[in-house]
């Protein structure tokens, strides 16, 4: 840990070298390679408040008290959305030319110090208000003629330290003025006598920042309104920059119904993640909670995939039967069975992939898009084509209830037919997923942390919620249709020819006899409907409350439940199913090595 090299021989701290720390006031010593300057090869790391080869120098610091009460709004009633602290000096060209840069998410603390890199703090600063309105107040912080190495300043916003636009100030006095000639008349806004409106210290423009000194004239600057800009955030979010040696020094202002650090998490109507739901955990502060979510968010999907693993291959060896197969339904259990598969892959995989990101763990990064790009699209894909398939088969339970001597629709060759279009029209209407996600940097918890996001248009924003909605929604509506509508029409049917026994005993005990045509399609809106309750009720919620996430992470996970049922759910309920998987040599197997064990 101490030293470095080729072979490790050179020591990282000099004061281990030479017996004594050359740095003064607590600095650090370390060791640089010089081979012309093997003796006094070092350079010392200050600590805040010192500068200077051997942090011999005391910083200039501006301490200041904020009186916050009252203050969490400005002056005319917005909200606080991020502060920033500006300290300039004045360059040769009558510049502004920024020294120091600090940035605070809402509002200031009471009490803070800051620190320049020379003995005298500089000339003036300014203080930045963002709103929640999206618009920019400016206040004076201090002016030149308090200028020294220290300074204690008790702040509070008032309107004699704002600095008001110029053309609000004339608008105000009723003056009127010419866009190209209103810089000369700057110096009559200074001038207090010629108006009844209080002396002004200060006051901005689109290029300027003047200050009104003691014979009321402006002294105007250049002033670039764009050091404190970024370009770190998505989804158009407003990006402010702190310190600007600092790169994960930033504050993202985010629009309606996205957050994070970069506004990369999405809550718009069924835009949930992954991604924004589990983060908020794996980036704990609390090092117990963060690695008890992790163990958490790896073993649920596991153990899903484990166990899905088994069903579906019990599913898979019975479909691969020939007489399954003979109707369509068996084609479709077998190819959602398959799916279904996939898909609780590509879940553990998806989360594996969120926390290498988050943690910032090495990943080729050729690799790393590869795999934001496609685990995305398959795990969309794949889920949503498992569920059409299933409305498929209740479809062809109705048709078979109604028209029970026609096979028209249970022939294998519509089936097959039926299925290539779902895959090929699913897999098309996902293809922007492989276009659009991306991976972008993002430092602000991990030195090379990383979010695997879309930057979606307005209107492509629009495709992917309508899109969504329709294989979320059409699915569910069918499915829900065709049971309720299938149950009725046996129970009518029953009724019919058994008039000596009550509907609800006749509804009984067709439900009992023919429960495999029901069950796929009843579990498959059950474990649906309160992920759709709860992506409703939160829609552009920020999740800042615990439960309102944890409701839509067991809701996510819970809607993965049919696809590790496959088995249960498509071949126990049946009887000719059941039969044919007792024929496979699997089970014959299984049975064999049961009797042994016996």
């Amino acid at each position: 840990m101490n030293s470095y090299g080729p072979r490790c021989f050179i020591d990282r701290l000099c004061q281990m070298k030479i017996g004594r720390n050359p740095c003064q006031n607590s600095g650090t010593c370390l060791t640089k390679y010089q081979h012309y300057n093997l003796i006094d090869a070092y350079i010392c790391q200050c600590p805040k408040s010192y500068f200077g080869p051997i942090c011999q120098y005391r910083s200039g610091t501006i301490e200041i008290s904020y009186d916050d009460e009252n203050q969490s709004v400005t002056l005319s009633g917005d909200q606080i959305s991020a502060t920033v602290i500006q300290l300039f000096d004045i360059s040769d060209r009558e510049e502004l030319s920024l020294k120091k840069q600090v940035l605070y998410k809402d509002n200031l603390p009471s009490h803070l110090i800051i620190t320049s890199e020379s003995m005298i703090h500089p000339v003036f600063g300014l203080i930045k208000l963002y709103t929640n309105q999206s618009t920019i107040q400016y206040h004076l912080l201090y002016t030149s003629s308090t200028a020294g190495t220290s300074l204690n300043l008790t702040l509070r916003f008032t309107k004699k330290n704002y600095c008001s636009h110029s053309h609000d100030i004339f608008n105000l006095r009723n003056e009127t003025y010419k866009i190209q000639n209103v810089v000369a008349k700057y110096h009559t806004l200074c001038d207090n006598t010629t108006s009844n409106s209080s002396p002004l210290l200060c006051f901005v423009d689109d290029a300027y920042f003047c200050l009104c000194d003691i014979n009321n004239t402006a002294q105007c600057f250049l002033y670039n309104k764009k050091f404190d800009q970024c370009k770190q955030c998505l989804a158009q979010g407003q990006c402010i920059k702190g310190d600007i040696d600092t790169p994960s020094d930033y504050l993202c202002l985010c629009p309606r119904c996205h957050f994070g650090s970069k506004c990369q998490h999405n809550t718009e109507l069924f835009s949930f993640n992954l991604d924004s739901l589990l983060s908020p955990d794996l980036l704990s502060s609390s090092l117990v909670n963060a690695k008890l979510s992790l163990s958490m968010y790896i073993i649920v999907p596991t153990v899903l995939l484990i166990y899905g693993t088994i069903s579906n291959l019990l599913s898979l060896v019975t479909f691969r039967q020939p007489r399954t197969r003979l109707n369509g339904a068996g084609h479709y259990f077998l190819t959602g069975t398959i799916f279904s598969q996939v898909s609780l892959f590509c879940l553990l995989s998806k989360i594996l992939h969120i926390i290498i990101n988050i943690r910032g763990l090495f990943i080729q990064p050729i690799v790393n898009t590869v795999l934001c790009k496609i685990l995305p699209f398959l795990l969309s894909s794949s889920n949503r084509i498992g569920y059409w398939l299933i409305v498929f088969v209740s479809i062809e339970r109705i048709y078979v209830t109604i028209y029970p001597t026609k096979r028209w629709l249970q022939k294998p060759k519509i089936a097959k037919t039926i299925i290539t279009l779902i895959t090929i029209f699913t897999c098309a209407s996902h293809v922007h997923e492989l276009v659009k996600y991306n991976i972008v940097d993002d430092p602000k918890y991990t030195a090379n942390g990383k979010w695997c996001v879309t930057q979606l248009s307005r209107s492509l924003q629009i495709y992917n919620q309508t899109n969504t909605m329709i294989h979320y929604l059409t699915p569910f509506l069918v499915n829900l249709i065709c049971t309720i509508v299938l149950l009725i029409l046996i129970a009518r049917t029953r009724a019919n020819a058994d008039k000596n026994k009550s509907r609800w005993k006749i509804f009984q005990e067709q439900f009992k006899k023919k429960k495999e045509m029901f069950i796929p399609s009843m579990i498959h809106v059950i474990n649906a409907l309160p992920h759709l309750i709860i992506s409703f009720s939160l829609i552009c919620s920020d999740l800042d409350k615990k439960w309102q996430r944890y409701m839509l992470i067991i809701s996510y996970f819970a809607a993965y439940v049919p696809q590790c049922l496959s088995f249960h759910l498509y071949v126990q309920p049946s009887k000719l199913f059941l039969r044919e998987f007792h024929a496979t040599k699997m089970w014959k197997t299984l049975s064999g090595s049961r009797r042994t064990m016996n």
